[in-house]
């Protein structure tokens, strides 16, 4: 799995690659944390374009993020998604809660 960041404006973008599965879920929380905390964006954007596979430990990630942003006064948007991962995250209900882009 890696991880890049990229600011656009107000929103700090995760670029996630690779699989989120157990093995990487927690490790990638802490990452995407610790950049969003260093920052000063207010907004969070996990890109998905680049993830192959996730499981539910990527939908606990992406609630924790979901509930980091709200702290923090902001949302949390995600985009990419293939057909299997917009199915994931309808079945999770994510997206009630988080902007699809």
């Amino acid at each position: 799995m890696a991880l890049t960041f990229r600011a656009e404006g107000d929103c700090l973008v995760a670029e996630i690659s690779g699989e989120i599965d157990h093995h990487s879920a927690s490790g990638l929380k802490d990452r995407i944390s610790a950049e969003y905390k260093r920052g000063t964006a207010r907004n969070l954007r996990l890109d998905f374009a680049r993830v192959t596979f996730m499981d539910s430990s990527g939908v606990g990630m992406v609630i924790g993020r979901y509930k980091e942003a709200a702290e923090r006064g902001g949302d949390l948007s995600v985009c990419g998604l293939s057909g299997e991962l917009a199915r994931l995250f309808e079945m999770a209900g994510l997206h009630k809660i988080i902007s699809v882009k």
